[in-house]
Order: C-alpha cells, then structure tokens, then sequence
C-alpha cells in the first residue's frame, strides 16, 4: 500500500488517533437507530433533548479513554462543542443524512444540502465520515455511489480533511449480504482507490455463516492486502464479546483500529435512569474500551505504515511551497 498525504490531512489524522498510529474512537452518530436502542417499543416517544442528553453523557463518560469521537451535525457536535467535552480529542462529523436505511434497497446516498465538507472543515474537525450503501457485484447502483465519493473525496483533499470512507455491503442477486467472495474485500480495493483516507469496514465474513476463525483471518488480510489505505473496524450493533473477538482476528489481519457504536454503549441506552446509566458507562463502558484499545495496542498496525511517507520531510523552504505539495515532497 502506497499513498502520500498532505500536511493537513496528515495533522487530522494525527489528532484522531493515538500517538503511536491507532485509530480508538467512539461512535456516536447515530440518530433514529439511537431512538430505537432507547426506547425499541416506541421509538418516536425518544426527544431530540434525550437524544442529545445520551450522546453528551456517553462522551463525557468514555472522553478519556478514546482517541477521537464521531458525532453527527443535528444532535451531537455542535451541543458537544458548546458543552466543551471533547478537549483535545479528535473529532470525525457525519456527512450524510442518517437513517434512511429502512427504506427500499438500494438506495444511493444522500447529503443534506445545508450540510457539506466545508462547514465540517470549518469548525475544525479532523475528518468526515461518508456511510453509503455499495454492492460491487450491482454494477450501475455501484457507479453512482462511486461518482458521489469522487466528488466528495476530491472536496476533502482541497481542503484538506480525511475523508472516512463506509461502505456497507447490501444482499443483491439473492446472494448474501457477506458471501464466500468476501464483497467487503473488493469494496476496499474500489473505494480505497478513490482518495479516501481510511476505509470503516464491516467484518469481511459473516460468522453466523463460517465459524473457523482461519478464515475470518484470511479474510481480513485480505483487506489489507487490496486496501490502497488505512482500514478500521466498525462494530454493526454486534454483542461486545464478538466485537472484541472480530477486532483481535482484524488487527491481527492488518486493521488500524476500531470505531465502535452500539456494541459498546447500546445496553446503556436502555437505562432510563441518568446516574445508573452514567455509573454503566463510567465501569462498564471504560472497561470495554480498556479491553479493545489493548487488543489493538497488541494486534493492530499503525495507520502511518500504509502511507509512503509515514513522517512528512520538510525543510525551511516547505513554508513557501505549501499547500501546493504533498507530505514528504520538501
């Protein structure tokens, strides 16, 4: 794997992850799934201020133990930055409107017109996380979510933002959503080619349908071996012990880390009472993000290692060339 970077993106994804290259971050986005994780039975009865409340009290309580959050712009990274709780950590905003999944397949993604990569730059975030539906074995669906990723990638790199890259394998052709071929496989080696920044993968293999762990491993490498960049975990609402165990076999396949959502904090979303879930999410949610930033201190490689320049060289002509290079063409 070969990319340059430049010294903006370099510097966000410096401020994302953590000092020795790995990406621990908290996923916290969610926007009509966190209704359902709240209140499954009446899911409409959820508040925007209890959507809020839960996003702030989540960050607050795991700040300390995560290398970045992610935050969506309607309920949680303005209110987060008012709230001043995300200190020195790095911060990925959602770009896409959230939630449509429940709609008829497939669906091509959308933005919010009064939503863009501009005002994520603006208020000083370290990355935009683009989540889109992709099938590579559904040709033309394929081609119009790969045309919209050109354009917002190439936004990316003008101003100088990572661009997190999600896409998330759907069933098409009667075939299942994850079959033998490993789909999320191709889907890194088409979208990683696009100057996207990192790829948010879902496990490669569906376990329920292969159990040997050879296989997940193989899986996973690879990704790494037909991904052009960095890759992360995400956690798809699976139980944290299998989470865990998928993140151990993908750090061991060449992962850079994880951001994980519901298998983390979704138990604590069904708690209706403040302190007894603020007291959860202080022992419980601290010692799940204890177990996976070791798994992936142990097992996973750092994101600087896919890149051909992992430290940018400079000189002390660098200042007049810049921006109109790339990290280590000083």
């Amino acid at each position: 794997m070969s990319k340059k970077l430049s010294f903006g993106k370099f510097r966000a994804l410096q401020r994302a992850s953590t000092p020795d290259g790995f990406f621990n971050i908290l996923a916290i986005d969610h926007q009509d799934a966190l209704r359902r994780a709240m209140n499954p039975q009446f899911p409409d009865r959820v508040s925007p201020a209890d959507l809020t409340g839960f996003k702030l009290q989540t960050v607050a309580a795991l700040i300390d133990n995560v290398s970045g959050v992610l935050l969506d712009p309607v309920y949680g990274v303005f209110q987060a930055i008012v709230g001043q709780i995300l200190e020195t950590k790095g911060l990925l905003v959602e770009l896409e409107k959230a939630d449509y999944q429940l709609n008829p397949m497939p669906l091509d993604v959308e933005i919010d017109p009064d939503w863009n990569v501009a005002k994520i730059k603006q208020i000083n975030a370290d990355g935009v996380k683009l989540f889109f539906y992709y099938n590579p074995h559904q040709a033309d669906h394929a081609a119009r979510q790969e045309a919209t990723i050109r354009q917002i990638a190439a936004e990316c790199s003008r101003l100088e933002i990572p661009l997190y890259a999600e896409p998330i394998i759907y069933q098409a052709d009667g075939l299942p959503a994850k079959d033998s071929r490993w789909p999320v496989v191709e889907a890194a080696r088409r979208i990683g080619q696009y100057d996207v920044d990192v790829l948010k993968l879902e496990f490669p293999v569906d376990v329920n349908r292969e159990t040997d762990p050879a296989i997940w491993l193989e899986a996973c490498e690879a990704v790494t071996r037909e991904s052009p960049v960095p890759w992360v975990l995400l956690s798809a609402g699976v139980a944290f012990d299998v989470f865990a165990q998928q993140l151990e076999i993908a750090c061991k396949g060449g992962a850079s880390g994880f951001i994980v959502g519901r298998a983390l904090w979704g138990e604590a979303a069904l708690l209706p009472d403040d302190e007894e879930r603020l007291q959860w999410l202080r022992v419980t949610g601290r010692r799940r993000l204890a177990r996976l930033n070791a798994v992936t201190r142990a097992y996973g490689t750092p994101w600087y290692t896919c890149y051909a320049t992992s430290r940018p060289v400079v000189s002390t002509d660098t200042f007049r060339v810049y921006p109109h290079m790339e990290a280590g063409d000083a």
